[in-house]
């Protein structure tokens, strides 16, 4: 377990995200995981709300930009360049073509349910459900079963993955 951050490391952490960097890198400056700033970030919610703040004054120094820049048509573009990188779901150009990770997660959770619910045995259904998380892995999106060593029972699956949960987990990560 790592120790609680100190003041000054949450301070560093606010202010590497205020100028426009992600956790990851906040995580590394601090010479730990990101899993373990996250751990320590929702363990702490007046951290958390700091945390968010900055991140947001960040997003809305380069907004600002675009909307100055709209005025006077100068460097508009290196504002254009950081929202498009920092939020390619939201100021990305759209492949009309491109598949979204919510739309990924939605239809792996999905899929995983069907196995769950079709497949009558039990070894096939593990197999099945097994590829299907190394699948996800490889994709860099969250398993569809859960984290724990036992696998969940067909209904505990579906109940898991029902598009209505993964829609929402999508719109806690800010995703379409």
């Amino acid at each position: 377990m790592t120790p609680p951050l100190t003041d000054d490391q949450k301070r560093d952490v606010c202010t590497i995200a205020a100028v426009g960097c992600e956790r990851h890198i906040a995580a590394r400056y601090l010479g730990c995981r990101p899993a373990e700033l996250q751990a320590q970030i929702e363990a702490d919610a007046p951290f958390a709300r700091e945390l968010e703040q900055a991140e947001a004054r960040a997003e809305l120094t380069h907004v600002r930009n675009v909307q100055q820049a709209a005025q006077d048509e100068k460097h508009w573009r290196a504002s254009v360049w950081w929202l498009e990188r920092r939020a390619p779901q939201r100021y990305g150009r759209q492949d009309p073509g491109a598949v979204s990770p919510a739309q990924v997660r939605k239809f792996v959770g999905e899929l995983a349910a069907i196995i769950a619910e079709e497949v009558q045995h039990q070894e096939d259904r593990d197999r099945l459900l097994k590829r299907l998380e190394d699948l996800a892995a490889e994709l860099g999106e969250p398993s569809p079963s859960t984290a724990s060593a036992e696998r969940p029972s067909a209904a505990d699956l579906s109940a898991k993955t029902s598009s209505a949960a993964i829609e929402a987990e999508a719109n806690d990560l800010g995703q379409p």
